[in-house]
Formats: C-alpha cells, sequence, structure tokens
C-alpha cells in the first residue's frame, strides 16, 4: 500500500508567495494530487486483483477527485495484463486533517505537526479468481478481505513546493480471514521540478509478507498440484517485492494536472520462486497508466 503525507502550508513555509504568478498553495495542491492520481493507477491493483497500491506520496491540502486508467498484472506475479480504472477522493477536515480513498486503500490522517503524519489505514483485498492463466485458475482461489493497521512518514519540503523528500512505513493485518496474515512496508520518494510546467516524481518501496499472506498468495497445495499440474510450494514469510517509479506531471493550471506513469517491480524469493510465478508468470512486473486531477 501506499501511504499519503500531508505537510500544512505553514509548517512547509508556504504563505502569499508565488510561483510564476500561481499561488504557492494551489501548486502544492496540484502537484501532490496530481503525483497521488498518476501514481495510484501505475501501481495500484484493479477489481479482483491481489496486488495492492504501493507508491509513497505527499498529498498537499486540498479537496480532490481524480481518476486514472492503467495496465497492470492480473494477479501477483503474472505475464498477463489487464486495462482498469482507478478512483480516488479526498476531504480534508479539521483543518489540516484528512480522509482519504485511492482505489481499494482508506487512510486517515490524525497528526500533521512538522511534517509528520499518522493514522490508521484500511485496504480491501479482492483475492485472486477468475485470472486468464488457465493452470492458475486451477489453483485454489483467494477470499476477498479486510486489513487495517496504521501508517506512519515523514515529508521535507524545499524553498520550492515542488521540491520534496519523504519516507514512510506502514502495517495491515487482515481482520475477516481472507488470507489470515500481514504486510509491512517502508518507502522513500521524492519530487522535483525541471521545468514551470512539468515536474518529475520518482520513489522506491518495498513489502514483507508474513507466512500465512505469503503462503496463501503464492503457495501451491497438493490439492492444487493435481488440479493445475504445478509443484507443491509452501511460501515462508519475507520481503515480497522491491520497486521503483517515476511520473511526469504536467500542470494545466493550479486546478488541473495531467500525468503519465510507470511502475517496476521484482518479486523478491519466496515469491518469485513459487511455481505461479516462475512457471506461469514473470518475477518481473511492469505497471503503467494516465490520468487527471482536479482540486477545489
Amino acid at each position: 500500500m501506499f501511504t499519503p503525507l500531508t505537510p500544512s502550508g505553514h509548517e512547509c513555509g508556504r504563505g502569499a508567495g508565488t510561483i510564476t504568478g500561481w499561488s504557492r498553495a494551489p501548486w502544492m495542491r496540484t502537484l501532490g494530487a496530481a503525483v497521488l492520481a498518476v501514481a495510484v493507477l501505475v501501481l495500484a491493483d484493479g477489481r479482483a486483483r491481489a496486488q495492492d497500491s504501493v507508491i509513497p506520496l505527499v498529498l498537499p491540502e486540498g479537496n480532490l477527485v481524480a481518476v486514472g486508467v492503467g495496465g497492470y498484472p492480473d494477479y501477483i506475479g503474472s505475464d498477463d495484463y489487464s486495462l482498469g480504472a482507478i478512483p480516488l477522493g479526498r476531504y480534508v477536515y479539521w483543518g489540516k486533517r484528512d480522509i482519504t480513498l485511492v482505489g481499494n486503500t482508506l487512510n486517515v490522517s490524525l497528526l500533521s505537526e512538522s511534517g509528520w503524519r499518522l493514522g490508521p489505514s484500511g485496504m480491501l483485498r479482492f483475492g485472486r479468481s477468475d485470472v486468464s492463466d488457465d493452470v492458475v485458475d486451477r489453483v485454489h482461489e483467494i477470499d476477498p478481505s479486510i486489513d487495517l493497521g496504521a501508517f506512519v512518514g515523514y515529508t521535507w519540503v524545499g524553498d520550492d513546493p515542488r521540491k520534496l523528500l519523504g519516507s514512510s512505513a506502514w502495517a495491515l493485518a487482515d481482520v475477516t480471514d481472507g488470507h489470515g496474515g500481514w504486510t509491512a512496508g517502508a518507502n522513500i520518494y521524492g519530487a522535483y521540478p525541471v521545468l514551470q510546467a512539468l515536474t518529475l516524481a520518482g520513489g522506491v518501496a518495498a513489502t514483507y509478507g508474513s507466512g500465512s499472506y505469503m503462503n496463501t498468495y503464492f503457495g501451491v497445495t497438493p490439492a492444487d498440484a493435481q488440479a493445475s499440474g504445478l509443484g507443491v510450494y509452501q511460501a515462508d514469510a519475507g520481503i515480497r517485492d522491491v520497486r521503483g517509479w517515476l511520473v511526469a506531471l504536467v500542470h494545466l493550471s493550479p486546478r488541473w494536472t495531467l500525468g503519465a506513469g510507470v511502475g517496476y517491480s521484482w518479486l523478491a524469493d519466496e515469491a518469485g520462486r513459487s511455481p505461479i510465478v516462475s512457471d506461469r508468470g514473470s518475477r518481473n512486473q511492469w505497471i503503467y497508466g494516465a490520468g487527471a486531477m482536479f482540486l477545489w
């Protein structure tokens, strides 16, 4: 999952200044929201897919709505790809606090002091069923699950609000017995304006999965092996994947931004050795997309 962080204008030293005639606050809102929108669709999961959102982001002040269209693996480890739309929304309450919905992930920020962010987080994992690969489709289905947990992070913003560097960490546990395990992750990310109307953003991240989570998504039981012809495989706890991403943002105005991005994820040992991945899919997972954001 990703964890949005929200430094306020006061904390970042932003006031009535301008950037080439535009208010700094709208620029911050446009930058953060657009990074979030595009990042969601370049590394986010779609309906009935096991993948989850993975890009670390900065989301400055303001209400927003966005939608993107992207391509992503049919399931974690698949070499078949699907297209899907990803929704995004944010509502600001109690001054600087906010509720953010990104695809299948909901974050509620409770703290915004000196660049720090902290709060509860929830994810609806859609599980795995009706995949394109006929062999993997005969492996056990994975029921949807609700994962709950928390996130914490910090963001530094430079003299230009489009110059930023941040990191965050999170942990989520299944509370509905869909996979019966937990995941945790961390990330580092940044952004830099290369032109007045163009900002580049990127980052790296990794996710660790418990034994129950990993075996549910990457294991092959004896019954699965008999039905599919794949070898029996027991996945242990470990790093699920490491990944990187790059997004280009074109700022049309303080309220409208377009973006396009690409992300790459490498499935680590416990996941990558699974026959679901090594025999029928690929360790190399590419995600890409484009989207638009409106702020008010």
